[in-house]
């Protein structure tokens, strides 16, 4: 049996713990010490979208050889100690009813305190790859309006791929600077999760790297884009809103100091939250580093050490804004670039379709947007299922993604999209068609059916499962073969743990 021993910590981890010698007493830096050179466990949260997470954990963890252990401050999450399958390797991952990411990076979300039934207009302000992104459209039971933004273009194909791999329809995808936000959409947003650009510096993530050359001039920049984010993600929330500002960082300068500028910026409108019930063992962030001194109320934040949890170092506090903010001393920036043109279909064309899709695929459209209080817009012939909201509030913001694709008009008719599927696999009762190991594999592979004649149309898109009824992907009915339409996204065997 394979375990978590294969994955190495980074070499020059303790090296980097001179840094933190006058942060902890003696006891707490030697557990610290040990916990770096222990292998990182990888770890999985469960889509409470696609599953039912408890009963799901315990088929994967029967079929796949998994020993697990529950992430204390997170019900969907659990560390894999032990496997015979590697988690990135399975077919429930690839069709996203988990995702991988480290326990760290599921605190943040956790964090939030949300009103059951509530339908918040949400800002994730830099979003991917998406791991926090899909964490909270769960928490929120894909209701309301989560609006995904990340800056950086070659970020976006992973941070879209993740999205369409969970089926989230209230996810709104964006690409703007998260400064803009604050001044063009001031005291709009229910929630803002801020998980900021930074050093990395967490002792432990597989991806750490020395930070020797990290000089202080580096770290003065890394805050000040922070301060800069923090800022516009308190402008831009509601009073009695939440804001998570989080970091993989265990850095002083870029956690307790990035909040405490901000209580001082906004004094008596911001408060740190306790959260210190949900964490069964005690995190406090620091009220001193050095030379520097915090808000007391930093306490109230989260500093996950290494050793607290058997994670990657990891920071995080939870900002309720008491009271409107004075208004931004600059005019609201405009959008650089335009919406691409998504419209609201009218009734008689999502009846059409409705219908449509009824008779192919035995699914009830209609009952699922009402349902979710969803709306099809659509974009030359691609349909997309977005939530009411996002008309309502930010319809002139140019977007990327409005939601959930629901598939595309073809000469042969409506092509359901693989993502739309998967989401609601048991709602379409029709055209499945049960396909053998072997063949099931070379979909999986890419490969298209050859010597298959299923008893359908010519043409007819069929929605192909394995022996055990697991929905695989899409085919179309030609002479002689299936056409495979997997999409390549759904097509890849190995997928990285991410953040």
């Amino acid at each position: 049996m394979k375990s978590s021993q294969k994955r190495a910590h980074p070499p020059d981890a303790v090296g980097l713990l001179e840094r933190y010698m006058r942060l902890l007493d003696a006891p707490a830096l030697e557990s610290l010490s040990q916990a770096i050179q222990r292998p990182l466990a990888p770890a999985l949260r469960a889509n409470t979208l696609k599953c039912a997470p408890n009963s799901a954990l315990q088929g994967w963890a029967a079929e796949y050889g998994w020993l697990v252990e529950p992430v204390p401050y997170c019900s969907t999450g659990w560390k894999i100690r032990e496997w015979q399958v590697e988690p990135s390797r399975t077919l429930e991952h690839r069709q996203g009813f988990y995702y991988l990411m480290e326990a760290a990076s599921m605190l943040p979300v956790e964090l939030f305190d949300l009103q059951k039934g509530a339908q918040p207009l949400v800002l994730d302000m830099a979003a991917s790859p998406g791991g926090k992104t899909t964490h909270l459209a769960c928490r929120l039971n894909d209701r309301g309006v989560l609006l995904a933004n990340d800056l950086h273009h070659k970020r976006i194909p992973a941070l879209r791929t993740n999205l369409r791999r969970w089926g989230t329809a209230s996810t709104i995808l964006t690409r703007y600077p998260g400064e803009m936000f604050g001044q063009a959409y001031p005291e709009l947003f229910d929630l803002v999760l801020l998980d900021a650009p930074c050093s990395g510096e967490d002792l432990r993530g597989e991806d750490a790297r020395s930070r020797a050359t990290l000089t202080p001039q580096r770290r003065l920049l890394f805050q000040q884009a922070q301060a800069a984010l923090i800022g516009s993600a308190f402008q831009a929330l509601k009073p009695g809103g939440q804001l998570v500002y989080a970091t993989c960082t265990l850095a002083p300068e870029e956690d307790e100091a990035v909040v405490d500028m901000l209580l001082k910026k906004y004094p008596g409108r911001v408060e740190v939250v306790s959260v210190a019930p949900r964490l069964p063992t005690p995190a406090p962030g620091l009220l001193s580093a050095g030379a520097a001194r915090y808000h007391p109320s930093l306490v109230n934040a989260v500093r996950l050490w290494p050793h607290l949890y058997d994670t990657a170092g990891f920071f995080a506090a939870l900002l309720r804004k008491l009271d409107a903010a004075p208004p931004p001393a600059q005019a609201p920036s405009q959008p650089t670039w335009r919406s691409e043109g998504y419209a609201p279909m009218e009734d008689g064309e999502v009846a059409s379709l409705a219908r449509e899709l009824h008779q192919e695929f035995g699914v009830d459209l209609e009952d699922l947007l009402q349902g979710r209080n969803l709306v099809l817009c659509r974009r030359g012939e691609s349909v997309f299922a977005a939530p009411q909201a996002y008309f309502h509030h930010l319809a002139g913001l140019a977007v990327l993604n409005p939601g959930l694709e629901v598939g595309e008009h073809t000469p042969d008719g409506f092509l359901p999209a693989h993502a739309f599927i998967s989401r609601f696999e048991i709602r379409f009762t029709a055209r499945r068609v049960r396909l053998t190991p072997e063949q099931a594999h070379l979909i999986l592979s890419g490969h298209d059916l050859h010597g298959f004649d299923p008893p359908y149309p010519r043409r007819a898109v069929l929605l192909l499962e394995d022996e055990r009824g697991r929905f695989l992907g899409r085919g179309r009915l030609l002479p002689g073969r299936v056409r495979n339409l997997s999409p390549r996204w759904n097509l890849a065997m190995s997928l990285s743990p991410t953040g």
